[in-house]
């Protein structure tokens, strides 16, 4: 998650909730909505499957780049989304 902490943070769109909005997307894409959270899904007591890992993994991949590149959260939404 370095890579992933360094580009929210470097983000022209990084605002103080920038992270958690970002982690939070990428719980409820991981968890295909069950979860809308980080919190919640921690406080579920649920584990990720390897599946779930495998799928977590590719997610945090792709979305590198459009923060590195600037694109606004609703960008990003959607470009994961589709």
């Amino acid at each position: 998650m370095n890579k992933l902490d360094n580009a929210i943070s470097k983000s022209k769109q990084s605002k103080p909730y920038y992270h958690k909005i970002i982690i939070d997307l990428l719980v409820q894409l991981t968890t295909s909505g069950k979860y809308r959270s980080l919190t919640s899904f921690k406080q579920s007591g649920d584990k990720l499957t390897a599946k779930q890992k495998e799928t977590l993994r590719r997610y945090t991949e792709s979305i590198i780049l459009p923060l590195e590149i600037g694109m606004a959260f609703h960008e990003i939404k959607q470009f994961l989304v589709n």
